[in-house]
């Protein structure tokens, strides 16, 4: 699940999040010009408990799924003595989509279809949309 050799270990901290900012990097398209593929490079302003909020950043390739968006609920794990090691808590995600879909049945192809389809979304939103 994490990438870029930046996993934050075992006795990481799951901490919920906001997207601050988005970088759209490279595409990957297919021959009819569909994007397959696309890298971002993704700020995250994370809300420990009991501890300050900080901005960290998080590089992603997300295939086939919905892009971050600036203030999209997110959730992250980070070693809390190494900030910098950082990654998106895809399981904690999922989580709160389904909960989404609880409280809007009409959600539930739509969340269903990205699960199924693509890489895992990185924010609880997008499976909004």
């Amino acid at each position: 699940m994490f990438g870029f050799g930046r996993k934050p270990g075992a006795n990481a901290v799951t901490a919920r999040g906001e997207i601050a900012h988005v970088d759209f990097g490279l595409q990957n398209v297919d021959k009819h010009g569909q994007t397959r593929a696309a890298n971002y490079t993704v700020g995250v302003q994370v809300f420990p408990d009991g501890a300050a909020p900080f901005l960290a950043s998080i590089k992603v390739k997300l295939r086939g799924t919905a892009g971050p968006m600036i203030g999209e609920e997110t959730w992250v794990r980070y070693q809390p003595n190494d900030r910098a090691r950082i990654d998106f808590d895809r399981d904690r995600i999922r989580v709160r989509a389904y909960d989404r879909v609880r409280a809007n049945p009409g959600l539930k192809i739509v969340v269903d279809t990205l699960y199924t389809h693509g890489d895992p979304p990185v924010s609880v939103i997008a499976t909004a949309r």
